[in-house]
């Protein structure tokens, strides 16, 4: 097993979806999913990250990708 290979399902969010953190139930659009170490936790593997920017801009947040899900908007 790839230890760098994104969860089940996330493969297919493209960059620039709109998305919700199921954490924290932010919505933003996914910037990127990428292997990463935050600088705080030392020495360690990286994990796939995913980074979201709020709609409109501001500061980008991460999550697991595993934990974000496409947001569905109705057309009307």
């Amino acid at each position: 097993m790839d230890w760098l290979a994104l969860p089940r399902g996330t493969e297919r969010i493209p960059c620039g979806a709109l998305v919700v953190d199921l954490d924290t139930g932010q919505v933003g659009v996914l910037q990127d999913v990428t292997p990463y170490v935050p600088p705080w936790r030392g020495d360690q593997r990286p994990c796939p990250t995913a980074f979201v920017r709020p709609v409109g801009g501001g500061r980008e947040w991460t999550v697991p990708p595993e934990r974000l899900r496409v947001v569905r908007r109705d057309r009307g």
